[in-house]
């Protein structure tokens, strides 16, 4: 755990996605939840070693199973994007197998720790932007497409930190969930036009930086579109975009991740391309 300014604290050694923690004189506003059980109860374990109060809030970046699957060990009321409180409702009461699948093939090490919890509903969401403020503390919520439609910003203006979510990585490149490649180069412009307030990024995955460079994920973005564009031009299939999961393998840390699920998330993406190119007709 690293302490960035007073009273934020954040973890980006846990195998997954990073995650942080607020605290107010009300209690702890934590972002996001590690992605695997034993990980998100020694995190709620070392919250109680910074601060006597509890979770008050967790705020979800987006819907991504590695954010939502441990939320409720932190046990305290969802704030999220509307969209991701959808895709909690969906849910229902239990995680559906699919996402536990995913998770296992992408660590099978750790495929034991996984169950099928409790669905933990959002108590609060928004669409654009929200504002809580809590003992003493301002925070801005901001609706930022990326990976997913749902994913969220959150800003503390007095301090100049910015958690991104997955909008922004190191040492990662994008995997897409929704065809929304063109919003999410419009939310990587809008970071880079950040007002020079901001001191802090702490990204979904990766170390924490005091610099924006956007460049590695809005060139991967283009480089993807630009070969899927000109596959839908030749009038080929969404099927043939495997041919180019190979080049975009190189963008990846593959010994740290199984290949058959890398190579499995990459031809996905190629094809939220293609049907996005397809709905829009920009070919």
């Amino acid at each position: 755990m690293e302490q960035i300014a007073d009273n934020v604290y954040v973890e980006t050694a846990h195998e997954g996605v990073n995650v942080a923690a607020i605290i107010t004189s009300q209690g702890i506003i934590a972002i996001d939840a590690p992605t695997y059980p034993r990980q998100a109860r020694d995190w709620a374990m070392r919250l109680q070693t910074i601060s006597p109060r509890p979770v008050i809030f967790t705020i979800l970046s987006d819907y991504q199973s590695d954010r939502i699957l441990n939320a409720r060990w932190l046990n305290a009321p969802i704030v999220a994007h509307q969209i991701t409180a959808d895709k909690l409702i969906s849910y229902d009461k239990r995680y559906p197998p699919h996402l536990l699948d995913s998770m296992a093939a992408r660590n099978p090490r750790r495929s034991r720790e996984l169950g099928s919890g409790v669905v933990e509903k959002a108590a609060i969401s928004f669409t654009d932007s929200l504002h809580l403020y809590k003992g003493g503390v301002h925070i801005q919520l901001l609706a930022a497409p990326g990976p997913t439609s749902g994913n969220v910003w959150v800003y503390l203006p007095a301090k100049g930190i910015l958690f991104t979510g997955d909008t922004f990585t190191t040492g990662w490149r994008p995997l897409l969930f929704e065809p929304i490649s063109r919003q999410w180069l419009l939310t990587l412009a809008r970071l880079e036009k950040w007002p020079e307030t901001l001191h802090t990024i702490v990204p979904g995955r990766g170390g924490v930086q005091t610099a924006c460079h956007v460049a590695p994920i809005r060139d991967y973005l283009h480089q993807m579109w630009e070969r899927v564009s000109q596959h839908v031009t030749e009038g080929k299939t969404r099927e043939e975009t495997a041919v180019y999961i190979p080049e975009f393998l190189t963008f990846f840390p593959i010994d740290n991740l199984p290949l058959d699920w890398l190579r499995q998330q990459i031809k996905c993406s190629l094809d939220h391309i293609y049907d996005e190119i397809q709905l829009a007709g920009f070919v």
